[in-house]
């Protein structure tokens, strides 16, 4: 690199007294791209002394420092800082170069000798991780919903509260968690204590799949700021600092007869979501949609698709992202006689369903009012603790996902090969290769596979 090049100069403009503020200058080779004259510009470094002097003191080139008069009169100090301030700039350039083999920008080079001279505090590069937090969802919900890495509110949510228990952590251990100050066992402990604050506060620890969804969010703020150039503690991306998730803790689902009971019900003159999770029930129960898919239902009309000259009533639909799939997938449903009887009420379109939180809580809520009472044990496991097991009546735990395990295990108990199942419940064939080619032959084919393995089964449910 450059070798540095440096002197003092007296300000141009004078001071009432007449005297001149002083500054260094250092050209060290630094050099900037100006777009207007498309050439690059070597810029300097100027740094003010913050000392003055008037002109008869002054000995410029090739000394540039204060004459004998002056020291003679005032002393040698002037002459001393300046030394240092030259001494400091040089040095702290020769740092900044080993460590990083480039030049700074003459903002960080003034930064460095200003902070080495104590005019400023010393600055850390070191970041809060709950200031880093905060500031990182406040951006990310409020960019435009265009945006790649637009948040949404309940994202924004979860990191909200990750940033919370973040800070009773440090409420408790009366300290401020930092990027570059987190260790592995600050970082182990850290969970431990919320697992033992949640205990005292509320009689239960943690569940695990709590935990472990914390752990991630963590992780994506360490990955976050490490894409930041904010240095972190400990080697976090090792496969020894993550928690996994407990499994299913409970099983449950609705028999057929228990179904039955559902799509006979008549709602008439009850609550408005009661209607919503008896359609839901029936829906779900009845194609094995995920909840994802079946909020999205309304958006698409059943339609008759034609196999070897036959009509069939079915519908194709889109398979959104899930654990099982990163990817969007399409898979074409029979209409089953029940569902066909909910969509012709429907005006023969599917119902439009509130937000997923509500619908979870309607489900639960139509299934107390219909004394779906049975007993179903649920394992929790607890973060540290370990498995505990409780009995809870089936309306508690019945979720919308348990609507899809009853589609998949009623049909399994009827004689239905998982083959025939998996084609609907696991599909393979990507929505775009659908778009591309046109081509509905493959799904089609599978749904009609489906009808005629359950027209040779005596269901009262299950039926074409």
């Amino acid at each position: 690199m450059k070798q540095p090049k440096h002197h003092f100069n007296l300000e141009w403009n004078k001071n009432q007294d007449g005297s001149q503020l002083i500054y260094f200058n250092l050209s060290y080779g630094y050099k900037e791209y100006d777009t207007i004259t498309q050439r690059y510009k070597y810029i300097p470094l100027r740094l003010s002394t913050e000392y003055s002097i008037t002109n008869e003191y002054w000995e410029g080139r090739p000394t540039y420092r204060a004459k004998q008069a002056y020291t003679r009169k005032f002393g040698k100090d002037l002459n001393k800082t300046l030394q240092k301030i030259e001494d400091t700039s040089l040095h702290q350039l020769s740092l900044f170069r080993d460590e990083n083999d480039q030049n700074p920008t003459p903002s960080e080079l003034k930064l460095l000798i200003q902070t080495k001279l104590n005019r400023v505090d010393k600055i850390s590069n070191d970041v809060i991780i709950t200031k880093y937090i905060d500031d990182l969802v406040t951006e990310r919900v409020n960019l435009p919903i265009t945006s790649k890495k637009k948040w949404s509110k309940s994202t924004g949510k979860q990191y909200t509260n990750l940033s919370n228990y973040i800070k009773q952590y440090e409420e408790q251990k009366s300290t401020t968690l930092t990027f570059a100050g987190i260790t592995s066992d600050i970082y182990w402990d850290y969970f431990k204590t919320i697992n033992d604050i949640k205990k005292n506060e509320t009689g239960n620890y943690f569940i695990q799949s709590t935990i472990a969804n914390q752990c991630k969010n963590l992780k994506s703020i360490f990955n976050s700021a490490n894409g930041d150039d904010i240095e972190i503690g400990f080697n976090y991306s090792k496969e020894d600092y993550k928690i996994e998730p407990s499994k299913a803790s409970y099983e449950t689902y609705l028999s057929e007869k228990l179904l039955k009971l559902v799509i006979k019900k008549d709602i008439r003159g009850l609550l408005k979501k009661y209607e919503h999770a008896r359609n839901y029930i029936i829906i779900s129960s009845l194609t094995g949609l995920r909840i994802g898919d079946m909020i999205k239902l309304h958006e698409i009309e059943p339609e008759q698709i034609i196999v070897n000259s036959k009509n069939y009533y079915c519908f194709n639909t889109k398979i959104r992202k899930s654990q099982e799939n990163k990817e969007e997938l399409t898979v074409t449903i029979p209409v089953l006689k029940p569902l066909r009887e909910l969509l012709k009420a429907n005006k023969n379109k599917f119902p439009k369903f509130p937000s997923q939180p509500k619908i979870r809580a309607y489900i639960k809520d139509f299934l107390k009012y219909l004394e779906f009472n049975d007993e179903v044990v649920k394992t929790y496991y607890y973060y540290i603790v370990g498995a505990i097991s409780k009995r809870k009546e089936q309306h508690e735990l019945f979720s919308p996902h348990d609507c899809r395990r009853t589609f998949i295990t009623n049909l399994k108990q009827l004689g239905i090969h998982n083959e025939t199942l998996e084609n609907l419940t696991h599909p393979k064939l990507k929505y775009k290769s659908i778009l591309d080619h046109y081509d509905k032959s493959t799904l089609n084919d599978n749904a009609v596979k489906l009808i005629k393995a359950i027209k040779s089964k005596n269901s009262d449910v299950f039926k074409y």
